[in-house]
């Protein structure tokens, strides 16, 4: 192989995601397998280390580089709950872009970081702004995206966690709607 086509296979191969190993049952993980590099670290809490939980640090978004938009997912929710806790005493922004995207690159998160940011916000939602239907809508709808860009035809699990998703959210709208015709 000539000097030309080395490079063009190295940058091929830098411009692709990267995403952290993943721990055996670690459910933040996704398909685009290429390992991290040894010394990358969560640009959160600054530790290269599983978590409290044991998985591993995940990168799913535009960041490049060895080191930039790594975190652990406990990290990224943490990050998003302090986050949307601002905005909301500040009463400016959108309160689910800390659940939807990089704060460093500003793309969505893709693949299973974006299902787990979602299913994490429902979460939030639930134990601290249970009435919110607009954040559990916000939510769900995340849900779905997420799943839509997956390869949920392959995987069952994914199917009846998108139709879940979409029920909810059909009968949240429905129960909005009547709620509105009451008054």
């Amino acid at each position: 192989m000539g000097k030309k086509s080395r490079k063009a296979t190295r940058q091929k191969e830098s411009s692709a995601p990267h995403v952290a190993a993943a721990a055996p049952g670690d459910t933040a993980s996704n398909t685009a397998s290429e390992s991290r590099p040894p010394s990358t670290e969560c640009w959160i809490c600054l530790d290269g280390d599983p978590d409290d939980e044991g998985k591993s640090i995940v990168r799913d978004c535009s960041c490049r580089g060895d080191d930039a938009g790594f975190a652990h997912l406990s990290c990224l929710v943490s990050y998003a709950d302090r986050k949307t806790r601002d905005l909301i005493e500040s009463g400016k922004g959108d309160l689910l872009e800390p659940w939807v995207e990089c704060p460093h690159c500003r793309q969505n998160y893709q693949r299973q970081v974006a299902l787990d940011m979602a299913n994490s916000l429902l979460s939030f939602i639930d134990e601290n702004y249970p009435g919110s239907e607009v954040g559990k809508l916000g939510g769900l709808g995340m849900i779905i995206d997420a799943i839509s860009i997956m390869d949920y035809w392959k995987k069952a699990e994914l199917r009846e966690e998108g139709k879940r998703a979409a029920s909810q959210m059909i009968s949240a709208i429905q129960e909005s709607g009547e709620d509105n015709n009451d008054g």
